[in-house]
């Protein structure tokens, strides 16, 4: 491809975001990977490394072209941080919300942020007389049945957002890349690291013993395990490595075979659930917490990641006697939330603990220390908790990750059996990393007792570029019309923006399918006995259920809701769930 022709140096007059927002080169990089593909494509991009500002660049050449934006995110908190963000970037347009008690119409704006469950109700699409562009943020969580409503087909550029595209179904492969064409960029936290986007961490494995009868349920529960394990490796086509593909395929099998393959699959995730919840919830860890307090004191802010509300508020029992301590849950007000977080930026908290809420979706305060007492099987939720700590440090700052495991378990990162992906994602990253015994707490403190690098390295920025340099003008001319246009708009000029005379951008290709990276997707087994799927429950003419659970003095009963006939009285819910009611009424 012949590179474009610049005419002269001129102001092209269009307002740019990044005039005023200076953007990583993997930004731009990134950028022009999705002009390649025509503007529809999934970015993967690691926790802290920048994807709003990218998925800004893209909001700024929308907007140049005179195009609608809609951007959907996960909950309220990012609709309004997302909000906030955009009246400061793009001054110049109508910016709306609809979600939280916000009913814009997508008519009256030019850029509108919705959350997902009211995008899927309302559809807010351009209109027959406009074009326009959807930004889904944290992408990978489209996949139900009533979120992916929100994927709305009249929008025809489209670009998906998310550290890292795995979910436990098919949704990935059925529903989101069939959307968004493919995955069009992927930037990890090697690479990131190595631009000096994010801090490279020293880690830190602590290993506490299991009581006896906590040893005692694992082993029984491991036994189960081994069973279940045994019989899903002898199907044809299950991957017996890594251990996440094979976990996503022993989940894949519990949601669709209805025949012994599905049982063996649901067999597992029970037995690993029940062995999961005796090592979350491991005496020691609580116990290890307290050993950890001059470090969390010493550090420039520690975030505490469990698994679950009850490990939180152990955690939170153990360390408020010795530290500054708050947690944050599902439940927590918005209010009470926003002031947490504004003790912790100023300094007032030593350390926030949460159940997965910190993981994704909230705008965390700057933190160099991370303690998780529950590692997550799930490697896009360490990706996220990884994130919140390797956020780009100043000098003095270093990033630190504690991991509290039980011996000899799953979460052992010694083990050789069932190991954790993650943990070679940490390895390949971390700056040191070493396992320390309950005994070893003054090696253990020595080893946290670490401001970083000497030299932070300066992040891999683009631009300014500079008109009246030969050099500059030659990266534009020599770049494909996907760069030249992605270096042209969506990086700052020291002065006037040259002008390209014959820069054609690729258009989605009608024929050929555009260049996607290939999606890091697991080989599932073929579904023997296809599982019978429950019909939804009949409904009266009315909208009511034909039958009510009701609770009395004695304990459950099922009501008609036709006639008023009851079941017997159950002592328990489940009991009355699965009763009938005997009635000659029409409607039960």
């Amino acid at each position: 491809m012949n590179g474009p022709t610049v005419v002269s140096p001129t102001d092209a007059g269009e307002p740019s975001f990044f005039d005023r927002f200076r953007p990583y080169r993997w930004q731009v990089d990134a950028m022009a990977a999705w002009l390649r593909v025509g503007r529809r494509g999934v970015v993967e991009a690691v926790t802290g490394s920048g994807k709003t500002d990218m998925a800004f660049a893209a909001v700024a050449d929308a907007r140049r072209r005179g195009l609608f934006v809609c951007v959907i995110v996960p909950s309220r908190v990012l609709l309004e941080q997302w909000y906030q963000r955009m009246m400061i970037a793009f001054p110049e347009d109508r910016i709306g919300r609809l979600g939280d008690h916000h009913l814009d119409l997508a008519e009256n704006v030019d850029i509108l942020i919705t959350t997902r469950h009211s995008a899927a109700s309302r559809k807010p699409v351009p209109g027959e007389d406009r074009e326009g562009l959807l930004i889904a943020d944290e992408c990978h969580g489209y996949g139900g049945k009533v979120l992916r409503k929100s994927l709305m087909t009249e929008y025809d550029e489209r670009l998906g957002l998310t550290a890292t595209l795995e979910r436990s179904d098919d949704a990935v492969e059925e529903v989101i890349l069939p959307y968004f064409g493919g995955i069009c960029f992927r930037y990890g936290f090697v690479d990131a690291i190595a631009d000096g986007v994010c801090a490279q961490p020293r880690v830190a494995f602590v290993a506490v013993p299991l009581t006896d009868k906590e040893r005692s349920e694992y082993t029984r529960t491991e036994r189960a395990l081994v069973e279940a394990r045994t019989a899903l490796k002898k199907i044809d086509g299950m991957p017996s490595e890594p251990f996440g593909a094979f976990l996503a395929a022993v989940q894949h099998l519990a949601q669709n075979d209805g025949g012994p393959n599905g049982k063996a699959a649901n067999d597992y995730l029970d037995a690993f659930a029940l062995r999961r919840d005796i090592v979350a919830d491991s005496e020691a860890k609580f116990e290890t917490l307290t050993k950890l307090a001059p470090s969390i004191r010493a550090a420039d802010g520690s975030l505490l990641f469990t698994e679950t509300v009850r490990a939180s508020n152990h955690a939170i029992n153990r360390l408020d006697p010795v530290v500054s301590i708050e947690i944050i849950t599902g439940e927590t007000p918005r209010t009470d939330r926003e002031r947490i977080l504004t003790e912790f930026r100023a300094g007032g908290l030593d350390a926030v603990a949460a159940p997965r809420v910190l993981d994704e979706g909230i705008d965390v305060p700057d933190a160099n220390l991370g303690i998780v007492v529950s590692a997550s099987r799930t490697r896009r939720q360490m990706i996220q908790r990884m994130g919140r700590i390797l956020r780009r440090k100043q000098a003095g700052a270093g990033a630190k990750f504690v991991i509290v495991f039980a011996a000899d378990t799953l979460e052992d990162p010694r083990s050789a059996v069932d190991r954790d992906g993650f943990v070679e994602e940490i390895e390949e990253i971390a700056a040191a990393m070493s396992v320390f015994g309950t005994d070893e707490l003054d090696r253990l403190t020595g080893f946290l007792d670490w401001s970083g690098p000497e030299v932070v390295a300066a992040p891999m920025h683009e631009g300014p570029l500079d008109p009246a340099s030969d050099d500059d003008i030659a990266r534009v001319v020599n770049a494909d019309d996907a760069m030249a246009y992605a270096l042209l708009f969506s990086v700052p000029w020291t002065g006037d923006r040259p002008v390209i005379a014959d820069i054609e951008l690729p258009e989605r290709p009608e024929s050929a399918e555009p260049e996607y990276l290939p999606p890091e997707m697991p080989d599932l087994p073929l579904i023997e006995t296809e599982k019978k799927r429950k019909e939804p429950p009949k409904r009266l003419s009315t909208g009511e259920a034909p039958v009510m659970l009701e609770k009395t003095r004695e304990g459950f009963v099922l009501r008609c809701t036709g006639c008023g006939t009851t079941s017997k009285t159950m002592r328990f819910r489940w009991e009355a769930t699965d009763a009938t009611v005997e009635c000659d009424c029409r409607a039960a």
